[in-house]
Order: structure tokens, then sequence, then C-alpha cells
């Protein structure tokens, strides 16, 4: 049984991008070494994660995981994780994507430790015999970003319910808050006056994030509130193909692309709506953006995919629609842009629907709660 107030957490998050899932990692590291835990973060040395690690003086133990989540030495890394647990005298792996919740379970496994997986997408965790036995002998515990997430893994990985936690992610309000001075820094950099409507969205440029019907709802809104603009922040394989669409719709002068931005919270402040238009098939879950637009007082309008329905109530702090409904995305939007004061009485919910739910102490704290559980089990 493990008492002491202090544990040893290995981290670990294997990709060689930089989303929610590796911004949940490095904000649970360090909130977890704030409160007086030793924590190392195993990750790529090119990962974001790495050096802003570094910066917080929280530990790094790089490894050289593949680029592409399945290929890689993974019994080499397995046994390079497991001397550096034993080394450090690791109390629990905490793994989060596929080839790291491999490769951490068998170093776990071989280093005789506990291990407990989050899993942050709508997808199956089983896609092989070694995936099968991982899951069934080599995670103690798994916890999740969203029911969606729970029901699938029960239903078709056939994981003992048990054994799952449903965990929403959090953020901490206070350093998320709107600042006017921010506000007005971003809208100068982009030429947006004070009297436009703002309407803003942050993600990767990929498919299952849809910001090609967000787009296409735009000339509507555009033709309705000519005073309003759209920012979409983000990167990604979309990218041309999404200004390209822009320009063929007849808004590229109003629609803005500033691409990948490390000042994210920043960008919100800049906001007048929040939209995210995520669709189905992608594994969306419960993204990190709508947590900041809660935390910056946004309306939103949103779709009805995965877990993002427990950050809106419709009707109250915003609106939830079908995914690839760009018409009732147009008539969200244009209702928020005809009515200030409704935009202002939702953000205030949305700031009060995070208080209540969706901080950063209440996440780390449940996740406290599953680490003792694990190790008193023992």
């Amino acid at each position: 049984m493990v008492n002491n107030n202090q544990l040893r957490i290995l981290l670990l998050n294997a990709l060689d991008i930089y989303g929610g899932g590796e911004f949940f990692v490095y904000q649970l590291a360090k909130l977890l070494t704030q409160k007086g835990h030793k924590v190392w973060v195993s990750c790529r040395k090119d990962n974001i994660i790495h050096g802003r690690c570094v910066e917080e003086g929280i530990g790094v133990f790089p490894l050289d995981y593949p680029e592409h989540s399945g290929k890689g030495d993974l019994w080499k890394n397995s046994k390079i994780l497991a001397k550096f647990i034993k080394e450090n005298k690791i109390d629990i792996v905490h793994s989060n994507t596929n080839y790291d919740r491999t490769a951490g379970a068998f170093a776990a496994k071989f280093a005789g430790v506990k291990h407990v997986s989050n899993v942050h997408s709508f997808h199956s965790i089983s896609h092989n015999l070694t995936h099968w036995y991982r899951n069934k002998f080599l995670i103690d515990h798994f916890m999740v970003d969203g029911v969606c997430t729970k029901d699938l893994l029960i239903n078709e990985d056939k994981i003992d319910p048990a054994k799952i936690t449903l965990l929403h992610l959090g953020l901490d309000p206070e350093q998320n808050k709107k600042d006017p001075e921010t506000r007005k820094k971003i809208r100068d950099e982009f030429d947006i006056k004070d009297d436009e409507i703002l309407i803003g969205n942050v993600a990767r440029m990929v498919p299952f994030k849809g910001q090609e019907y967000l787009i296409r709802a735009y000339p509507d809104v555009l033709k309705a509130y000519p005073e309003s603009k759209l920012l979409i922040v983000g990167d990604g394989e979309l990218s041309e193909m999404l200004q390209k669409l822009a320009n063929e719709l007849g808004i590229s002068e109003r629609t803005i692309f500033p691409g990948f931005r490390s000042d994210i919270k920043a960008m919100y402040s800049a906001f007048d709506i929040y939209a995210h238009t995520s669709v189905e098939g992608g594994g969306e879950t419960f993204p990190y953006a709508m947590l900041h637009a809660l935390a910056q007082d946004l309306p939103m309008v949103i779709t009805r995919v995965g877990d993002m329905p427990a950050m809106v109530e419709d009707g109250v702090n915003g609106f939830v629609l079908n995914d690839k409904d760009v018409k009732g995305i147009s008539e969200k939007l244009m209702l928020l842009c005809s009515d200030e004061k409704l935009r202002l009485e939702m953000g205030k919910q949305s700031y009060e629907l995070m208080l209540k739910k969706f901080t950063v102490d209440i996440m780390v704290t449940n996740i406290e709660k599953v680490y003792r559980k694990v190790l008193n089990a023992m």
C-alpha cells in the first residue's frame, strides 16, 4: 500500500505533434509538480512539450519515439523506459498515446510498477493481439475524456467498466481569463476594429475538425453582418484547401488564417464568438479549444460530436447542432452577431460552467485519486 504524499510519476507522450493531448501532459506535469510530486515527462526532444517542461523545471526524459505510431523499435524503447523507471524509483507510469501506451505497458511490467493510461480520442485501442494483451493484462486503469470513449472501450474493446474512469479535462480559470490589453493587441495585429464582430476557431486543420463547414457557413453571415470577420487559427494538411475554399466563396478578405500560434490564450481574447464544427468519424472527444472558450466568457456554436456537448448547454451558453449543418451554423452565428446582450449573457454562462465542472484543480485531484486507488490496490 502506498500512503506517502509525494509520488514519483512518469508521464509518457510519443507523438511528434503538439495538440490537446500534448497540452494535457504538459499541464498535468506542471500541476502535479506544484502539488509536491516528483514528475518526469518522456517525449520526443523535438516536441514543444520538451521545451516547456525544461522551462518549468519539470524533469524530462527524451526518447527517440517514432514519427508514426506503430513503427520504431518498441522493445528497445520499452527496455530503455524500464531502466529509467527502476533507476528513478517511479511509482506509477501514465501513458497517453497508442505507441507509448504499449511501450509504457511493457516497461512498467518489466520494472514491476503500476501503469495507467489516458485515452484522448474516440477510437478503438485494440488493433492487434499485442494491443488486446496490453489492454487486458498490462494497464491497471484507464482514464477517458468523455462518455463516448468510455462506452467505446467497454462495447468494442471489451474492457472491464470497473477499470475505466471518466475524467473531463480542465484549465486554470485565473490563467486563462479574457484580457482587454491582449484583446487590443491581437485585434490590432490583424486590423480588426473595435466594432467588428470576430468569430474564432482554434484547431488543427485536419478533416475531423470540420473547419470546412464553418467556412461554408460564413458567406451568409458576412452578407447579413458585413462588420464581422472570421479567424481560423491552426495549421495542418488542409490549410491550403481551406484557404482556397474561402477564396472561392468570396470571403477571403474577411477570413484570417494566421497559421499555428503559440499564444493561443491571447487569440481567444480577441474573439467575440467561438465556433467548433467538428465532424463524426475522426475521433473528436473533448477538445481543449472549447475549454479556452469557456474560460474567456465566449458564447459558442458547436456540433454534436464526441463529448463536446458536455461543454455547451444548448440555448444557455451557446448552441449545439448536428455535424455538417451549414445552414444551422450560419443561423446561430447570425443570431449571436445580431444581439450583443445575448453574446455577453451566454459568455457569462460559459465561465460559470467552467468554474463548476472544468477547472484544472478538479481534473488533477481526480487523477491523483486514480493514482492512489491503483497504487493502494497493490
